[in-house]
């Protein structure tokens, strides 16, 4: 029985410019004060470089903070699996960038959807995607290439993957997985790719738009077969408790401004842009959201 191999990086928790606090004693805010906790993984929170701000749930949280100007803010940083203990111990924060399942989480409460992504793929060099497509198709059938010991899959600790994190959980004990740990886990795993130390990852298409952006090395994304055609919403989730309970009433009754932000749809233009029909779907499962009409 194989075990994944975890590699654990040192590293300092900072604090950025807009406000945020150390994470390891985060005080319980009375009803007008929302903590947010985001986490260092672009293209979902850029926290330096030329696009500082402009992630996907940058941008969210700032439409948010608009549309509730009676409430005041904070942000900590920490890594996704602190993110997760927080609320274990109820301690009083959101998180912008949670998958909406529609069912009861036992940690969170969640919003209605905020917005959607394209369903993940599989990330690689060009050069082994060739490879791989060849071995596996294309779209690619993922619970073969898991079970697959040659390639070397690599992800975040403590990252899930929705519709997907059932196929994973099912194959955890086949193949060879590299699990890494600090605060800047997404893009090291890029570079482990480059480097030959893992074959792939596995996330949404804009990761490899934001890794070209920034590097100007191309990496390549094939869609995974089990999840074809999918679409996956977005929603904010809050800790369980009568703050988190207030916190998301209170951003649920301004998601119809949220969603008309005219910041946070002009990012979402920039990161969607390849998308197919992205906003027309964004009316039909986002903005005219029911339960009952599931989008897959």
């Amino acid at each position: 029985m194989k075990t994944p191999v975890v590699i654990t990086l040192s590293f300092i928790y900072w604090l950025t410019s807009f406000g945020a606090i150390p994470h390891e004693t985060l005080p319980q805010r009375d009803h007008n004060v929302l903590t947010w906790a985001v986490n260092k993984a672009p293209p979902f929170h850029v926290l330096s470089g030329p696009l500082r701000g402009e992630g996907m749930c940058d941008a969210l949280m700032h439409a948010v903070e608009s549309a509730l100007p009676l409430v005041s803010f904070e942000t900590v940083v920490m890594p996704q699996t602190r993110i997760g203990v927080q609320m274990e111990r109820a301690q009083n924060v959101c998180f912008p960038c949670m998958i909406y399942t529609g069912t009861e989480h036992e940690r969170v409460y969640m919003t209605r959807p905020t917005h959607w992504y394209p369903p993940h793929g599989v990330i690689t060099t060009p050069e082994l995607a060739e490879q791989l497509t060849r071995k596996f198709g294309n779209p690619i059938r993922l619970t073969e290439l898991l079970q697959n010991s040659h390639y070397r899959f690599g992800y975040p600790d403590g990252r899930r993957y929705g519709q997907l994190q059932p196929v994973l959980d099912e194959f955890a004990n086949d193949g060879y997985r590299v699990v890494r740990t600090g605060e800047h886990a997404t893009v090291a795993l890029l570079a482990m790719i480059r480097a030959g130390r893992i074959q792939y990852t596995i996330d949404y298409p804009q990761l490899v738009e934001y890794d070209q952006r920034i590097s100007q090395q191309a990496l390549t994304f094939i869609p995974i077969s089990e999840i074809e055609g999918h679409m996956i919403l977005g929603a904010i989730g809050c800790t369980k408790g009568d703050w988190g309970a207030h916190m998301i009433e209170q951003i649920n009754a301004a998601l119809p401004d949220v969603h008309d932000n005219a910041a946070f749809l002009e990012n979402l233009a920039m990161w969607f842009n390849s998308t197919q029909d992205y906003f027309e779907r964004y009316e039909r499962f986002v903005r005219d959201f029911k339960a009952s009409d599931p989008p897959n």
